[in-house]
């Protein structure tokens, strides 16, 4: 083995850094100067566009959330829905049970023994005679309810029809109709009054007004300069 001599031994470090920079280093660096101005002058402009982006996933995830939290809600309300209808569904059956149980009793009761005369005839007579000056009147309201026990339960409700004697069925409830939109006048002006109380109309009316933004201002070079200093001196304090 040859020993090195030592203007070997001395540029030894020199040569390795050669090699590196043949190795890793690039062939030709080029400037652009567009290129370059543009990024010497658009730090404000870059700065802008990380805040609208951030704002925007900002965005997007608050939008995503409040998907996941109907999502969630709806979810349960049809688990207790179902719930619902399974309980529903039960004592359902239970009834049924019970009324089947009933009515066999009745029956057999009814075989057995003698109750004596009918009065369900004479109280039938005595209802149709109070009953047909009643019939001459129509209802306020008439509501018809279908209910069905299989699977669903279907209500029908028909609205308010015209009505000859309204004036006569007012009469007989004790109701004053020359009163009536004094009542609903005093009626609204109280509801107004406690919502007023409970300070719901002052959040509305505070709503409708537009907050004012403040305005954005860039702090100068001494003030930054004041606000370092400033930091320095709590930070070194003793």
């Amino acid at each position: 083995m040859s020993t090195k001599s030592n203007r070997q031994i001395l540029t030894r470090g020199k040569n390795y850094a050669t090699k590196q920079a043949k190795k890793f280093g690039a062939d030709e660096v080029s400037f652009n100067k567009d290129s370059r101005l543009d990024y010497l002058t658009g730090f404000h402009k870059r700065k802008l566009e990380r805040k609208k982006k951030a704002q925007e996933f900002n965005k997007e995830q608050d939008r995503l959330a409040k998907i996941e939290a109907r999502k969630k809600a709806k979810e349960e309300k049809k688990k207790q829905m179902d719930e619902d209808m399974r309980r529903f569904r039960e004592s359902l059956q239970i009834q049924q049970d019970i009324e089947e149980n009933v009515n066999e009793g009745d029956g057999d009761a009814s075989d057995s023994s003698w109750h004596g005369f009918d009065d369900e005839a004479e109280g039938k007579s005595c209802q149709g005679d109070a009953s047909s000056e009643t019939d001459s009147v129509k209802p306020i309201l008439k509501r018809n309810l279908t209910a069905v026990y299989d699977n669903e339960t279907t209500v029908e409700i028909e609205t308010l029809e015209p009505n000859e004697n309204f004036e006569y069925l007012a009469q007989i409830n004790n109701v004053k109709l020359e009163k009536a939109e004094d009542v609903l006048n005093e009626s609204v002006t109280r509801a107004k009054k406690y919502a007023k109380f409970l300070g719901m109309a002052d959040a509305d009316e505070d709503n409708k007004k537009k907050k004012k933004q403040k305005k954005f201002r860039y702090l100068t070079k001494n003030e930054r300069k004041d606000n370092q200093r400033k930091a320095y001196n709590n930070k070194h304090r003793r």
